[in-house]
């Protein structure tokens, strides 16, 4: 499960990096461009973890922690990530939560398929 969660949540906000620096808004996530290098750095580090198979569960459980983090903490912002100081909307911290709660999961929880 760490290397599945490492593959798609990479990909994933590798995706959202790279739309966030083609257009100013979507849906209700507005980007801008530190938070748009935040997204590509951290999935290419998860997609690099997870396609070559390296430090999977301690890829899900660090990034697990940090993503948990920054959902919960984006809700006491206002409409603006406290730290950093850019616009982050309520959608923007439930899929940060999402991802942090699975890469919870993923790291600490989940038991890994055998393989044959």
């Amino acid at each position: 499960m760490a290397k599945m969660y490492c593959q798609v949540v990479g990909v994933v906000l590798i995706v959202l990096g790279i739309i966030g620096f083609l257009t100013n808004e979507l849906i209700t996530l507005q980007f801008v461009p530190v938070h748009n290098w935040i997204h590509l750095i951290t999935g290419v580090i998860l997609a690099y973890l997870g396609f070559t198979g390296t430090s999977v569960k301690v890829g899900a459980q660090v990034f697990g922690v940090i993503y948990t983090i920054v959902g919960v903490v984006g809700f006491f912002g206002g409409g603006t990530f406290p730290v950093l100081n850019f616009p982050v909307s309520t959608l923007y911290n439930l899929v940060h939560l999402v991802i942090g709660l699975w890469g919870l999961w993923a790291g600490f929880g989940a038991k890994e398929a055998a393989t044959a």
